[in-house]
């Protein structure tokens, strides 16, 4: 035979080369092409999020630097050091100093609508308090007690030494019995005060609460269009501000760098989080903000959708221009794909008849006498063969029946029993009860009393391996119990709510199985309190009861039970779902009374 000529196998070649090469460029100059782009949107959406923060640190920086600049009145009001220091010739003078501070306060309160307390604590001879928050109200105390001089926020003011100290927004620090309003977070900041007119001592402590709502409001602005939060960190990584209260003096989940300013993209529960920070030149806080990184990138989608579709037009001239090249191939391989396919329904007398010279010429022949061999073995030893194996498969299967595995597993419940191992007895005495009542003389139905008598031997088990991890309250209607219902779609609903539900479960959890009726119906209801399904995947589980596609794995047990029952006694019974992220499962079972 004559060596076959190197044309013959281009178009073998050119199919690999075309399709391969192509398809793989393709490939990779989309991924990287997207990559790059996603990268340039990450890298702008950044700056413009980092612009927003620094702005807004401007904001508050300006506010905070307007709060200090309040304190400097009180803080070199002469008649207010005299009232601290006690210095009066009489009665009438020390009245008179009063009546000033009173209005020197009032003035000052009332100069800004967001003063809620202005609290002077004087340490030699009186202290001062004006409130604002239901009330204009204005009283004279005694010094500062030496218990509350010990406080942490007192000794950081008089460690300051006349500096601001700022304390964020925060509960107050002064817990009188004043009316519920006055309980909520203010923004709090102090400063020691001295005796200016004297010898520089330290002689109180002034203590200033403003509504923080201006700040609140600024903070909520910052959300990058894309539900993200903005707080106020301090140099200890404590919340000390935030948009509604609810991480107040909490500390920040991620580490920041010392960097004045900067982006990072950090995991914050299970999600990949843009955190932009600034940080404040008045005080050292840093202001950040955070966003989900996905949705500040949303518009790389488009960009992502519109490189598939241009790679899979590229994908699919590559492949029109590999078939072309192939297609002188289509003609054999189709003459030995209907020979094989013979081959395969039994018929060994099929010969391929057409000659070639190529490599194909090699497989027909091949084929031919591949085809006359097994025709001769199967003549020869197959059929013997299987003769010989399929009776011994039924003399095995003869030996082995019902009862000698009920027999078996009584026997080691026994011996379990004698030698006290009551968790083995507990679970090979629910295992044999399991098994008689699933084989159940090959039934396909059993009683209510049987499927609940089924699912208590399953719970026993389960009760012996998770211990003490969940307990089982179950109620069965009595009236139910003679109905007949399908043997095998009850336990497995109580398997997923151990597995999925309760076993991913801090602590101790609960389950309550249900046969009750309901509107003339038979539902069977499995509840756990376990850590329940996210909406997403409720939402994939229903689609996937409504599908009739038994070809994925996934929720492949529910969609099984569903089309059991639907078969058995029409579509409109079935599973139902309600779960809640967090707070648990119930999944309802409904089957007419039958």
């Amino acid at each position: 035979m004559n060596s076959p000529s190197k044309w013959r196998f281009v178009g073998f070649k050119m199919f690999i080369i075309y399709f391969v090469s192509m398809t793989i460029s393709i490939m990779i100059m989309g991924y990287l092409s997207y990559n790059k782009a996603n990268e340039i949107i990450q890298v702008n959406v950044g700056g413009v999020a980092l612009q927003t923060v620094q702005q807004a640190n401007k904001r508050l920086e300006m506010i905070m630097k307007e709060y200090e600049n309040r304190s400097y009145f009180i803080f070199g009001y002469r008649e207010l050091q005299k009232g601290i220091l006690g210095e009066f010739r009489d009665n009438y003078e020390r009245m008179q100093n009063t009546e000033q501070i009173n209005k020197f306060l009032s003035s000052f309160a009332n100069s800004k609508n967001d003063t809620a307390n202005v609290f002077i604590f004087g340490e030699d001879a009186a202290s001062y308090h004006y409130s604002l928050t239901s009330s204009p109200t204005f009283s004279v105390r005694e010094p500062i007690e030496p218990m509350k001089q010990e406080q942490n926020w007192y000794t950081k003011i008089k460690e300051a030494d006349g500096r601001p100290v700022w304390f964020g927004i925060r509960p107050s620090f002064i817990h009188e019995n004043r009316p519920s309003e006055e309980a909520q977070p203010v923004f709090c900041y102090g400063r020691a005060l001295k005796d200016i007119w004297g010898n520089g001592e330290i002689i109180g402590v002034l203590l200033i609460e403003i509504d923080p709502s201006e700040i609140q409001q600024i903070l909520s602005e910052i959300d990058f269009k894309a539900f993200g939060t903005s707080i106020i960190v301090d140099r200890n990584n404590i919340v000390v501000g935030d948009s509604d209260g609810r991480s107040l003096l909490s500390p920040f989940e991620l580490e920041l760098t010392t960097e004045t300013s900067g982006i990072k993209h950090m995991a914050l529960d299970e999600k990949e989080m843009m955190v932009v920070y600034d940080q404040m030149a008045i005080n050292d806080w840093k202001l950040v903000g955070m966003a989900p990184a996905q949705q500040l990138v949303k518009d790389s989608r488009e960009i992502r959708l519109y490189t598939f579709y241009l790679a899979t037009l590229f994908t699919v001239v590559a492949v029109i221009l590999a078939w072309i090249i192939a297609r002188q191939m289509h003609h054999p391989v189709q003459i030995l794909l209907r020979s094989m396919r013979k081959a395969k329904e039994g018929d060994f007398e099929t010969q391929i008849v057409n000659h070639r010279k190529d490599e194909f010429g090699i497989l027909f022949d091949s084929f031919n006498i591949m085809v006359s061999r097994i025709k001769s073995l199967i003549n020869e030893l197959y059929v013997q063969r299987l003769l010989k194996k399929e009776n011994q498969l039924k003399m095995l299967a003869s030996q082995i029946n019902a009862h000698f595995i009920y027999n078996t597993l009584d026997s080691i419940h026994w011996i379990s029993r004698i030698h006290k191992v009551h968790d083995i007895s507990t679970m090979i005495f629910g295992l044999s009860n399991y098994l008689r009542i699933s084989l159940s003389d090959g039934r396909d139905k059993v009683t209510v009393r049987e499927a609940v008598s089924l699912v208590e031997s399953y719970l026993s088990v389960q009760k012996v391996r998770y211990q003490d991890k969940f307990e089982v309250n179950l109620e069965v209607d009595r009236e139910l119990l003679d109905y007949e219902v399908l043997k095998f779609v009850f336990q497995p609903l109580v398997e997923n709510a151990i597995y999925h539900g309760i076993e991913s479960k801090r602590g101790k959890g609960r389950l309550d199985i249900r046969w009750i009726q309901k509107g003339g119906l038979l539902c069977f209801e499995v509840i756990d309190d376990g850590v329940g399904i996210s909406p997403e995947k409720l939402r994939q589980i229903e689609e996937a009861l409504e599908s009739n596609d038994f070809t994925r794995e996934e929720n492949f047990a529910l969609k099984n039970i569903n089309s059991q029952i639907q078969l058995a006694y029409g579509e409109q019974y079935g599973l139902d779902l309600k779960s809640e992220w967090g707070d648990g499962t119930k999944v309802t079972l409904i089957l007419p009374l039958s």
